[in-house]
C-alpha cells in the first residue's frame, strides 16, 4: 500500500471521529404578506350612494381624510349650517333675556331701597305728631311689597339664565347631531395608510357586503405564516425567518413577532399535489426586515422557513 493511500485514509478516519454536524432545526409553512395594520374594508352606511370618490389606488391618506363623499352630504352640510346659524340666533336671544331680567332685578333692588329709606324715616319718626299710624302702615306695605317683588325678580333671573344654559345646549347638541351627520355622509379613513383597492363607483350603493375601499398601512410589512398546530408549540417570539416566492427577486427576512393561541383549519392551500389542503394551524405574525417590493404585493403567497 503506497504512502499516498495511507494518507488519505488516515484523513477519512480523522473526518468520521469528528462529531456530527447537525443542520439547524426549521419549521416550514405558508404564509400570506399584509401590511402591519393588516386590511382594513371601507364601507358606508345602507341606503346611501356614492357621489364623488376623492383618492386612487397608491395614495396615502391621513386618519380622518375623506376617502368618497355620498348622497346625503348635501343635505347633511346645509343642516349643519343651519344648526349654526340658530346657535349664534340662540346664544343672542338668550343672552338678551339674561340681560333683562339682570336689568329687572336692578330696577326693582333701587325700588327695594328707596322703599326701605322712607320705612325707616318714618319708623324714626313714628311718634311725631305730624306722622299718623295710617303713613306708618302705607310705608311698611310698601317695603314689604317691594321686598317681595325683588325676590321674585331674583328668581325670574335665576330662571332666565337656566332656560338660557339649556336652550343653547339643545342648540349645541343639534350642531352635534348634524356634524355626526356630515361625518356619516362621507367615508373616511380611521388610520394613516395606502388606497390599496377602490371598488367604489359613482352612482353606486355604499351598503350591502361589498366594501368601497382596502386600505392598509404599508409603511411596515409581515407575513402571517400559518404553521400546523403540530409544531405549533415549537414557534417563538424572536425568532427568525426566511420568505420566498417566485414573484420575489431574492430571499427575505423576518422576525416573528407573535404567536395566535387559536387553532383553526387553514385557509392557504399549497399548490404542491402531494401535500394535503386541509389542516389544523394557528398563526405565527412575522415583521419583514424589508418593504419592498412587498409593499406592492400584498396577499402574496409565500413559503415561510422558521429557525427554531
Amino acid at each position: 500500500m503506497t504512502t499516498a493511500v495511507l494518507t488519505r485514509l488516515a484523513a477519512l478516519g480523522a473526518l468520521l471521529l469528528l462529531p456530527a454536524v447537525h443542520a439547524a432545526e426549521t419549521v416550514s409553512a405558508l404564509g400570506r404578506v399584509l401590511p402591519v395594520s393588516g386590511i382594513i374594508d371601507l364601507s358606508g352606511p345602507a341606503g346611501e350612494s356614492v357621489e364623488e370618490i376623492k383618492v386612487a389606488e397608491g395614495d396615502w391618506v391621513q386618519p380622518g381624510q375623506a376617502l368618497a363623499r355620498l348622497s346625503s352630504h348635501a343635505s347633511a352640510t346645509s343642516r349643519l349650517k343651519q344648526a349654526e346659524t340658530d346657535l349664534a340666533s340662540t346664544n343672542v336671544r338668550t343672552a338678551k333675556d339674561v340681560e333683562l331680567a339682570r336689568a329687572r332685578v336692578a330696577a326693582v333692588t333701587t325700588e327695594t331701597t328707596f322703599a326701605q329709606g322712607r320705612y325707616e324715616r318714618i319708623a324714626a319718626a313714628k311718634n311725631s305728631e305730624f306722622v299718623s299710624p295710617d303713613q306708618i302702615e302705607d310705608r311698611t306695605l310698601g317695603k314689604q311689597n317691594a321686598e317681595l317683588k325683588l325676590a321674585q325678580t331674583a328668581q325670574d333671573l335665576e330662571r332666565a339664565i337656566q332656560d338660557a344654559a339649556k336652550t343653547v345646549r339643545a342648540a349645541e347638541s343639534e350642531i352635534s347631531v348634524a356634524k355626526a351627520a356630515l361625518a356619516a355622509a362621507e367615508v373616511a379613513s380611521p388610520i394613516k395608510a395606502r388606497i390599496l383597492k377602490v371598488r367604489a363607483r359613482v352612482g353606486a350603493q355604499s351598503g350591502g357586503r361589498t366594501e368601497l375601499f382596502k386600505i392598509g398601512d404599508t409603511s411596515a410589512m409581515t407575513v402571517v405564516a400559518e404553521v400546523y398546530e403540530s409544531e405549533a408549540l415549537k414557534i417563538k417570539t424572536g425568532q427568525k425567518a426566511v420568505i420566498t416566492s417566485s414573484a420575489l427577486p431574492k430571499k427575505m427576512t423576518g422576525t416573528v413577532t407573535g404567536v395566535s393561541g387559536i387553532v383553526f383549519r387553514n385557509t392557504i392551500e399549497s399548490m404542491d399535489p402531494n401535500t394535503s389542503t386541509q389542516g389544523r394551524v394557528v398563526e405565527a405574525t412575522i415583521r419583514m426586515d424589508e418593504v419592498s417590493p412587498l409593499d406592492r404585493l400584498v396577499f402574496l403567497q409565500v413559503d415561510v422557513t422558521i429557525s427554531l
